[in-house]
């Protein structure tokens, strides 16, 4: 009986040893972890095997894929690589500078469409987990002007989705100055195909979710997003149209803007559209900095919209990253609950996820899980988010700032994302 009862108090003692680590863990959990420094190897990775990045990406800038490139690899909320490589400015306007801004760590890249996940995503995560937005409601509910020519019915999950119906782009500046008349122009579209039947990556549908976000909130986009996303998480260096004083640590882009001109100007480049270059007196021949490189993002909307504008750093990044590995949490700082993120990260339709790009091995790489997400963007720009393994890829390329190919198009990173990626993968012990 003694021996009895002393098993039960041991079996009992056990019992509650396992519940506090149980409650230790959780509350670990709901505090957010937040990125910290740490040695490869402590992290599980092969040091010698994860240093072939640093190979890769200086043969890439060799070759001419780009200028720069600033990597930072995290697991388990450890940075274990943050390099800087190459030059912030090789170029102005073609020519060779005599002394080319060197690349840092905490250089600031024009996002391109990453925009569009780590900007617009994120607030429309914010308010669905604030219950003042479902992905199921009616665009037109909130911006009844919106429901002209077929488009009454269009959810918030079509245009997250991309299979809205809109055109994947038009060139807005040609008729509009400002985000109002932007706004304007978009209500008066009609469909380019029925909602829902296809999937045509579109511009027009992350602008659209951007007037949403101001719609619902009251505020500018690039307001709502800095006081609600980017402050609580000290991310500092996120931001639309950055100051003047900030030009100093923002990568370069394109040469004025070559792609776009063509893209009007010649009918079998990109989107074909109906208009002329020569409608449109404000083209830029200067080498830009701290200036989105998106046309219809600097022109139509004074660089604040939906699908291209944000500028951030490497580092600001990967604590936004963090913060959904780690279910909406960063520090003492909650965004959103873990429920949003896994919808927003699975896949819903055409297998891609709501603004999050799935199951894309050719900047991905071949070894990510089924769980992986991420997004490219125009300027040379990569994310990649993997729940699986608690990891994170980030490569900030700059390589516009090289000038357009004969074709007049631009060299594509996603091979030395896919790469790295790989490299990444594969050094993990």
């Amino acid at each position: 009986m003694k021996r009895l009862r002393l098993l039960l108090i041991v079996f009992t003692l056990v019992l509650s040893s396992a519940a506090f680590s149980g409650n230790m863990v959780n509350a670990k959990e709901r505090s957010g972890e937040k990125l910290s420094q740490a040695h490869p190897k402590k992290a599980g990775f092969n040091p010698q095997k994860l240093k072939g990045i640093d190979k890769a990406i200086t043969e890439a800038i060799a070759d001419g894929v780009t200028p720069g490139a600033v990597v930072l690899v995290a697991k388990d909320g450890k940075i274990v690589k943050e390099e800087a490589y190459g030059y912030a400015q090789k170029y102005d306007m073609g020519e060779l500078l005599n002394n080319p801004r060197k690349m840092k760590r905490n250089t600031m890249f024009d996002l391109a469409s990453v925009t569009k996940v780590m900007g617009t995503t994120q607030g429309i995560m914010k308010l669905v987990s604030d219950g003042k937005l479902s992905v199921n409601d009616r665009v037109s509910d909130f911006i009844p002007e919106f429901a002209q020519h077929g488009k009454q019915d269009i959810t918030v999950a079509d245009l997250l989705t991309h299979t809205s119906g809109l055109t994947p782009w038009k060139p807005t500046y040609l008729y509009a100055d400002n985000s109002e008349e932007v706004l304007n122009y978009i209500n008066q579209l009609p469909l380019e195909y029925p909602t829902g039947t296809d999937r045509r990556y579109s511009d027009f549908s992350f602008m659209m979710l951007g007037f949403l976000i101001e719609e619902i909130s009251g505020e500018k986009l690039d307001k709502y997003l800095e006081e609600n996303i980017y402050t609580p998480l000290k991310m500092h260096d996120t931001l639309f149209t950055p100051p003047d004083h900030f030009k100093s640590k923002i990568a370069a882009t394109s040469w004025g803007n070559p792609y776009e001109y063509k893209m009007i100007d010649d009918p079998n480049f990109g989107y074909y559209v109906e208009e002329s270059p020569d409608m449109f007196k404000y083209w830029r021949n200067y080498t830009l900095v701290g200036e989105v490189n998106d046309g219809n993002s600097f022109y139509g909307n004074k660089g604040v919209a939906g699908h291209a504008g944000l500028f951030s750093t490497a580092r600001d990044l990967a604590v936004l990253g963090q913060t959904m590995l780690n279910g909406g949490i960063y520090g003492k700082t909650q965004l959103y609950n873990n429920e949003v993120i896994d919808a927003f990260t699975s896949p819903q339709r055409f297998g891609q996820g709501y603004g999050w790009e799935l199951e894309k091995s050719w900047y991905m790489g071949d070894h990510y899980s089924d769980k992986a997400f991420g997004h490219t963007g125009f300027t040379g720009t990569q994310v990649i988010i993997d729940p699986e393994e608690n990891l994170q890829i980030i490569l900030l390329t700059n390589k516009q700032n090289n000038g357009p190919l004969p074709s007049g198009s631009y060299r594509s990173t996603g091979a030395l994302s896919k790469q790295v990626a790989n490299i990444v993968y594969e050094s993990l012990n």
